[in-house]
């Protein structure tokens, strides 16, 4: 049977009049309802006024903690002199050459006894030296006028700062609140950025930043909204800084073990409440595993850190994240099988492996062979 070619579409039939006669009323409906809708818009637009910003003339709910601060900083001011009008005469060079207003004096206690301390004046001093230009990355920073305020620091090493760095962090240490949120928020970028440059002064960082979280919940838990600066900056800081976690590694291998012993510390030594702070465990597990990469593994300062982190907070994380443990040492075991892993790596992960077996115990005799094996391969 011969195929004949189709006679096509009679364009001359009445249903095809009328499908274009369909179409041409759709398009010409959807012009008018944009028109429409474009005038509309223009009216209202036309007919807004700029909303007028208007100070509030009653007075506002102030709570109960806040307000006795705010009522002996009161009386204090009325009765004790301002110790800046005896500032030093190096002070007052700095002084004479920038013209910057100072703000309300601020109330603290010490030992029992109160005092009324100047808060240092919005002036970075040049930097000199390289505990100087730490501190100088806090810009906006100023030295204080007196140092009034007195603060048991045996068990922190904060000497390696300058002294304007020193001075807010001994602040924070006693009333967080006492700071602005900028000032407070720069004492945690100043830790985080010195256990960046010495990643064995993390711990120290991360026990500070637990003191300064104590005195803030303490101090806040009277309030109707607590605000939590430290700990809120805390966390979106670190985040921050771990999305940027590649870019930081191909940067500096030492400042990327230094932020990943900070991060995973802080997990481990901060408690509110007596609980961890659970929002960073994806975190610290994202960060463990990136140390579990092929390329990792090939660096003993990387190793040594996936090392020494697992060993200190392992016990803890077994009972809180199970799952993300397994997870984590299932990913171990893979590298540990391959034949790319170098052999420091590979000892330091069966020494992972077999002391989660064991409970995170080791005997005496089997750690003492770990430690010559360990030495033989360094070398």
């Amino acid at each position: 049977m011969d195929d004949k070619p189709s006679p096509g579409l009679d364009l001359r039939h009445g249903f095809v009049h009328k499908i274009r006669k369909q179409l041409v009323k759709r398009d010409q409906s959807e012009k008018d309802f944009e028109t429409e809708k474009m005038e509309v818009a223009k009216r209202q637009l036309a007919g807004m006024k700029k909303p007028t910003v208007r100070r509030p003339t009653q007075v506002t709910y102030c709570p109960p903690a806040r307000r006795e601060r705010s009522n002996s900083t009161s009386s204090a001011v009325s009765t004790s002199p301002n110790p800046s009008s005896t500032s030093a005469s190096g002070d007052s060079d700095v002084l004479t050459a920038t013209a910057v207003a100072r703000e309300p004096a601020t109330q603290y206690s010490t030992n029992g006894t109160t005092t009324v301390n100047t808060p240092p004046t919005q002036i970075s001093p040049p930097a000199s030296n390289k505990q100087d230009n730490m501190a100088g990355r806090g810009q906006g920073w100023g030295v204080p006028a007196a140092e009034s305020v007195t603060v048991d620091n045996n068990n922190y090493d904060i000497s390696g700062f300058g002294e304007e760095a020193q001075w807010y962090i001994r602040q924070a240490l006693q009333d967080p609140t006492s700071l602005r949120k900028q000032d407070l928020c720069q004492v945690f970028n100043v830790l985080m950025w010195r256990a960046m440059e010495e990643p064995d002064y993390a711990r120290t960082g991360a026990e500070l930043c637990h003191a300064i979280i104590q005195v803030e919940v303490e101090k806040e838990q009277y309030d109707c909204v607590p605000t939590r600066v430290f700990q809120s900056h805390l966390r979106l800081k670190l985040l921050e800084q771990e999305m940027e976690a590649e870019t930081l590694h191909e940067q500096s291998v030492s400042a990327w073990v230094g932020f990943v012993r900070f991060l995973c510390l802080c997990y481990h030594v901060i408690r509110v409440k007596g609980s961890p702070l659970m929002t960073m465990v994806d975190s610290v597990f994202n960060c463990l595993s990136l140390l579990a990469l092929p390329g990792p593994l090939k660096n003993e300062m990387q190793v040594d850190c996936l090392y020494n982190l697992l060993v200190q907070m392992g016990p803890s994380l077994d009972q809180t994240v199970q799952d993300k443990m397994e997870d984590l040492f299932a990913i171990l075991r893979d590298r540990f099988l391959s034949f790319k892993t170098p052999p420091l790596a590979l000892h330091r992960l069966l020494q992972l492996i077999e002391l989660r077996s064991g409970g995170w115990e080791m005997e005496p005799g089997i750690q003492d062979y770990y430690s010559r094996a360990g030495k033989e391969l360094r070398g």
